[in-house]
């Protein structure tokens, strides 16, 4: 007999030994076959790098000074994002900047669709031009200088004893919209600084309405307050939305300060600083800034702890170095944000004149350019800090760091540059402009309408607009906000930087520190690792810091994982000479990418960490393979000596040289997205390609290790046996992620695909498993069988969320907020079990980011829950409300009939969230 024999009910429940063919009698088993060794490629290719698949226009200004982008001014404004007033000052070589407060209007109405997707050019503004006013301390004879500007408007999103709200109805039968405003400035009589803060009111006609503009600006009395010696101005202002945050800069001379709690004094070159208004003190009262701190200082300082977000974690360099209390930040050109969340400064070198020839060929894009001065600085090189980012400073990416050298404004200053070279080794010129204002152009330009007159100023409008569905952010991420500097406007997503279990986030952009001296004491001076050397000469006001062009240094390529749960590499490591940062926004699907010729490597240091050892990983990578297609090379190694290898449509796993597994994958032009979930303690590898599973692998022994030692992006093995071509948004994350989040990492969002779709898109989606297709639409809820991660990698910002293609349907919201929407009258519904959610609360979060921000509250309907969503815009909305102000939506929309709200406000929620079901 044969076969076997199992346990019947009844019995004893043992199973009865099985009983088989005699074992001697079988034949031997064949033997398992030998594992294939991988036959990596060595081919030596001319290193310079390729053209970048998206050749995105970093000059921003044209031949005919206009915008070649969408652009939103970085002025500061009202808390409702409308009234503007330039930040930019100016001394008696710049006219109008000189004696005059500039008003703007931002009329958000005049938006048709999304601002960085939509027409090039400054198209909220009423009008370019200002309306201006003179500024009476700037007329003094004793003054050289009007500094900079900033708008104190204490109208917050829920009410406040005794509160003065903007705006309110005015005019001619109270159609007008008026604002009691605050205007903080300065003026300089010598080596000083003296505060202002002056009264003011403006009248906007036909507010909210596309034909909104400002006819009445009225200055009061200016109020004297604090005198600050030794600097020329207080720069960059800003004034959170209560209106007692005072931030701006010092200027970097050297001056003392006292610890306000240990009376230790330092004398440092200080320039980001920061004053909080005494208890007893009135929002915007300029005479109660007189205790001024370096923001270093915050997170230590009682007044700011738990009242504000950048004052949550201490602060840390990008490369993780705490930034010690009383030191300088190392940056400048700072803003912080209305609800004084996070710090933004700047802190990046360069000048196109001190450049090596040989390394940036260039020449002129209109004769004479090579005879104007260009400002030694660190202005460009936006850095963010604070609660999103538990303290650690990140160099972000995109164009708002659309340069990194000081090339002029003006066309005349512009230069080209032969960046890259094509397939036949042909070279490639990229324009340069705008990185910085050129003093012969200073007051003349000329400019394109909108100029703020300062490229290097940034701002935000945040969440301010979201009421109006045109100017919603675009990309789909949670956490997003339009950025502007002086120059250039994009979308900023920040979710990977508030990820607390991030390891490893790189954008390609170079990690920014700052120098000591040998006593440990700041010189407010920033040092960018992108490969070039640079030395200090000089002294005090009069150092500087050289670039040595034809030296080399190690790259120390930025890690945006802000984690304080792991100990995070510092930085990705390249050897010196192998590879460069790009100066411009170039190389990347977003930004800057990193061109790596076959024989480069990025090397991340990991220390051993147990607990990081077994954890699921998410990992993703963007890569533009320029390789022969048939040529097998190292991609990624793992600190186990496991690794992953692309050879032209392949991915490839290996242990050791040994190849494990071989995945096909759909074949591509251009870039592509390849991400792994790790699960299973390693044993359970899922392949997503371009933000949809693929391939699903199991092995025992585990794979894909984050032990103690170097996880190596290129080459590993032997020279020029590494990718070729160029990656960028390098992720790992120590937790998996949902389907739509693993799309969004692949810059896509999730759609059902119905049979109207588009063909292409029908057969995009029938070319991954029956198994993937299912799993979406479990972790959705629909009943769907064809789905799809509509993705576009040939220019900026070509999937958005407000255009879906024809015959789809989003996932988004089923996926990442399935117990929503949120509902005007009724509670907040519980999220404390969304994994979605729970990817940034956590038990030890602050500022908003714990459990209880996800927890409902069954006593509080959602539009007066203090717990708001990123997106949400303000809850209060006053002054004249149009007829249809909001269309219908979600939402019922806005009254049909002309409305006034009431000193209180009205709840935009009412017309913007469903009702109760």
């Amino acid at each position: 007999m044969t076969g076997s024999i199992v346990a019947a009910c009844g019995d004893s429940g043992q199973a009865t030994p099985e009983i088989g063919p005699d074992p001697e009698l079988q034949p031997e088993p064949e033997p398992e076959p030998e594992p294939e060794p991988v036959e990596l490629a060595d081919t030596r290719y001319d290193p310079r790098p390729q053209e970048p698949t998206i050749l995105r226009d970093v000059a921003m200004i044209d031949d005919e000074v206009q915008w070649t982008h969408p652009f939103v001014p970085g002025h500061r404004t009202t808390m409702d994002g409308r009234v503007a007033i330039r930040v930019q000052g100016g001394s008696d070589e710049v006219s109008r900047l000189n004696t005059n407060l500039s008003f703007f209007l931002f009329v958000p109405e005049r938006i048709d669709e999304p601002i960085v997707s939509g027409p090039r050019g400054a198209r909220i503004l009423a009008e370019p031009e200002p309306f201006d006013v003179r500024f009476p301390p700037a007329l003094g004879p004793d003054v050289f200088r009007l500094g900079h500007h900033a708008i104190c408007d204490p109208t917050q999103e829920f009410e406040e004893v005794g509160e003065r709200t903007n705006p309110y109805t005015c005019g001619a039968n109270g159609r007008s919209d008026c604002y009691d405003l605050v205007i903080i400035s300065s003026t300089s009589p010598g080596f000083g600084a003296q505060l202002w803060g002056t009264p003011v009111t403006v009248e906007v006609e036909q507010p909210k309405t596309r034909d909104a503009r400002l006819v009445d600006v009225v200055l009061g009395e200016p109020v004297k307050g604090a005198y600050l010696p030794l600097t020329s101005e207080w720069t960059e202002p800003a004034v959170t939305v209560d209106g007692r945050l005072l931030t701006g800069r010092l200027g970097r001379v050297s001056r003392e300060w006292t610890h306000p709690e240990t009376g230790q004094k330092f004398i440092r070159p200080y320039d980001l600083a920061y004053s909080v208004l005494p208890s007893e003190a009135e929002p915007c009262d300029v005479t109660g800034w007189t205790a001024f701190h370096p923001l270093s200082h915050a997170p230590f300082d009682p007044q700011m702890v738990g009242t504000y977000g950048l004052a949550a974690y201490p602060f840390r360099d990008t490369e993780g170095n705490p930034i010690p209390d009383g030191e300088d930040m190392g940056g400048t050109y700072p803003w912080v944000d209305r609800e004084g969340a996070n710090v933004f400064m700047a802190g990046v070198h360069g000048r196109i004149a001190e450049q090596s020839e040989e390394a940036f060929p260039r020449r002129c894009v209109h004769d004479g350019c090579e005879q104007l001065t260009e400002n030694i600085d660190f202005d460009r090189g936006y850095m963010v800090a604070g609660l999103w980012t538990h303290g650690k400073l990140v160099h972000l990416d995109g164009l708002i760091n659309s340069i990194d050298w000081a090339v002029g404004v003006t066309p005349q200053a512009h230069w080209m540059v032969d960046l890259y070279v094509d397939a036949a080794g042909t070279t490639v010129p990229v324009r340069f402009g705008s990185g910085r204002f050129i003093e012969q152009f200073r007051d003349v330009g000329p400019y394109p309408p909108g100029y703020t007159h300062n490229a290097n100023i940034l701002d935000s409008l945040q969440n301010l607009p979201n009421w109006r569905p045109q100017a919603r952010t675009v990309t789909p991420r949670d956490v997003v906000w339009v950025m502007s500097t002086g120059v250039a406007t994009d979308e900023v997503a920040f979710d990977e930087l508030l990820d607390p279990a991030a390891i490893i986030v790189s954008n390609m952009q170079a990690s920014i520190t700052q120098l000591y001296d040998g006593s440990g004491r700041s010189m407010a001076i920033p040092h960018q690792h992108n490969g070039q050397v640079r030395v200090l000469t000089g002294a005090g006001l009069l150092t500087t810091y050289e670039l040595q062009p034809n030296e080399v240094d190690e790259i120390h390529l930025q890690n945006g994982a802000t984690s304080l749960r792991y100990e995070v590499p510092a930085y990705g490591r390249v050897e010196a000479g192998t590879a460069r940062v790009e100066p411009v926004a170039l190389g990347g699907v977003e930004g800057r990418g990193l061109w790596l010729s076959g024989d480069a490597a990025i090397h991340y240091e990991l220390a051993s960490q147990p607990e990081l050892e077994v954890a699921d990983l998410t990992i993703g990578i963007f890569v533009d393979d320029r390789a022969a297609p048939d040529e097998a090379r190292e991609l990624l190694r793992f600190s186990d000596d496991t690794g992953i290898v692309l050879r032209g449509d392949t991915v490839i796993y290996v242990r050791g040289h040994d190849v494990v597994h071989e995945v096909s994958l759909p074949p591509s032009d251009g870039w592509m997205h390849l991400g792994w979930q790790i699960d299973d303690g390693h044993r359970s590898v899922t392949l997503r390609h371009d933000g949809f599973a693929l391939d699903r692998f199991e092995t025992d022994p585990p794979i894909f290790a984050l032990g103690e030692g170097d996880l190596v992006v290129g080459r590993q093995d032997s020279p020029w046996t590494g990718f070729r071509g160029w990656v960028d948004d390098f992720v790992v994350l120590a937790h998996t992620v949902n389907e739509e989040v693993a799309c969004n990492h692949a810059r896509g969002t999730l759609v059902e695909v119905g049979d109207t779709a588009e063909a292409t898109l029908r057969a995009n989606a029938e070319q991954y498993p029956a198994w993937a297709h299912a799993e979406v639409a479990e972790a959705a809820g629909v009943s769907g069988s064809r789905f799809a991660c509509i993705h576009d990698y040939t220019a900026d910002h070509a999937v958005r969320l407000d255009d879906l293609p024809r015959g789809t349907v989003s996932l988004r919201e089923a996926i990442n907020f399935p117990e929503g929407p949120l509902r005007f009258g009724v509670p907040r519904p519980d999220s404390s079990g969304n994994s979605f959610c729970l990817g940034c609360h956590t038990s030890e979060g602050r500022g908003g980011l714990g459990l209880d921000a996800l927890v409902a509250d069954p006593s509080v309907p959602a539009e007066h829950d203090r717990r708001r969503q990123p997106s949400q815009p303000p809850r209060r909305v006053f002054g004249n409300i149009p007829p249809g102000w909001i269309p219908p939506g979600s939402g019922p929309g806005s009254p049909d009939e002309a409305t006034q709200a009431p000193p209180e406000g009205l709840l935009v929620d009412e017309w913007l969230l469903p009702g109760a079901p």
